[in-house]
């Protein structure tokens, strides 16, 4: 009996736990992509790199992977760091600027 509730405990937080990682994937792909469009980028690829599960406010902190292209040409990786659902932070390599006016020599 007491073995009964534990494993239905045990299922109910594993279960928790990647409905989580499945909510913050799809939170991270959202903010990637407007990340990227509000700086004119096109986003190529997305991942998640890695995860580490902890106690408190802050349950998972995940870090995703993303390349991205500023001219069509060259592409470039990213990082986005987030702690739970909240407090994203991206780390952006320097990357090429398209000029979009022709110049007049």
């Amino acid at each position: 009996m007491i073995w009964d509730l534990l494993f239905i405990l045990l299922m109910v937080l594993v279960g928790t736990t990647i409905w989580k990682l499945r909510q913050q994937s799809e939170l991270a792909k959202k903010l990637t992509e407007a990340h990227c469009h509000k700086l004119d980028l096109q986003l190529l690829s997305f991942a998640r790199s890695r995860f580490n599960l902890k106690l408190g406010s802050e349950f998972l902190q995940a870090s995703f992977v993303f390349e991205f292209s500023s001219d069509g040409d060259n592409n470039y990786q990213g990082i986005l760091t987030l702690q739970g659902l909240v407090k994203p932070r991206f780390n952006l390599p320097v990357y090429r600027m398209v000029d979009d006016q022709p110049s007049s020599y």
